[in-house]
């Protein structure tokens, strides 16, 4: 593993995590339901700074007998230090035309930053891409986020970033609702909230999976207090509730998950039950 990929296997499907890039957040964002002593003591108790947060953006590339799957697209845009997708996916020898699906778990700015290239077109040029119809709809309807409980520049960018990256990949999108197998071994399950059509991914192969937990848990801190509200959970109460069935799913079955957000490579296992959780990180 360099600092910016991580190789791992599920069964026979290779993996590789790679890191497009970190952003710092003020602190607040991830815990708006929170008095400030309160997250400012618990990220203390985790020897986190009490400053900002930064977190990376971990793309996943999913070798799934002759498909190349791409979840996500990372940051691009979003700041200098973000944008490094394909810088990555050309370090593992990976080329853009060699990308056949690109899996968007939702449509916030940093997991639909790198769909297109400098020209407008689509960056990988023979993928397919897959997302939620629910997540689809809602972000190409010129009123979403109307009446988002966030301040209108946070929302404005939200709805700028989909608005220009969605619609040139209309041609070439499959949209599904509820549970779907992308490819052999790689399945879509539902969890909203988050967003309204927002995924995360089961990935399976002989008797090993990988929980991609994408945006359903974006801090170890919400694993603890699954009730803390980040500010881009759009249905708080849902979101909510999702994180505690995608910890409970995670904690009963042992899978290797995957957050995100978490410090890169993102990858341990969710530990606990009932309202409290913790993570434990796996090399």
């Amino acid at each position: 593993m360099t600092s910016n990929s991580k190789r791992f296997r599920v069964g026979d499907i290779e993996c590789i995590a790679l890191c497009d890039g970190t952003f710092s957040y003020p602190p607040a964002w991830f815990f708006i339901n929170v008095p400030q002593e309160q997250w400012e003591t618990s990220l203390r108790e985790h020897s986190l700074p009490t400053a900002h947060i930064e977190t990376p953006y971990t793309c996943l590339l999913v070798k799934a007998g002759s498909r190349k799957l791409l979840v996500d697209t990372g940051a691009d845009g979003l700041a200098p230090t973000t944008g490094n997708l394909l810088t990555r996916l050309q370090a593992e020898n990976i080329a853009p035309h060699e990308i056949t699906d690109v899996i968007l778990t939702h449509g916030h700015p940093d997991h639909i930053g790198g769909v297109l290239d400098g020209h407008g077109q689509p960056a990988f040029p023979n993928a397919r891409y897959a997302m939620s119809k629910t997540e689809w709809d809602f972000w190409t309807d010129p009123s979403v986020l109307h009446d988002a409980a966030m301040d209108a520049h946070l929302r404005q960018m939200l709805v700028s970033c989909a608005q220009k990256n969605l619609p040139p990949l209309k041609t070439r999108i499959d949209l599904f609702e509820g549970e779907k197998e992308i490819a052999p071994g790689v399945h879509a399950v539902p969890a909203p909230g988050h967003t309204p059509g927002h995924i995360g991914l089961l990935i399976a192969s002989g008797n090993q999976q990988l929980l991609h937990m994408s945006d359903a848990v974006v801090h170890p801190l919400h694993l603890e207090n699954p009730g803390w509200r980040c500010v881009f959970d759009l249905d708080p109460v849902l979101a909510a509730e999702t994180r505690r069935k995608i910890c409970d799913r995670a904690a009963a079955d042992g899978p290797t998950a995957l957050a995100y957000h978490f410090p890169f490579p993102g990858l341990g296992q969710v530990k606990g039950h009932g309202m409290a959780y913790r993570w434990e990180a796996v090399d």
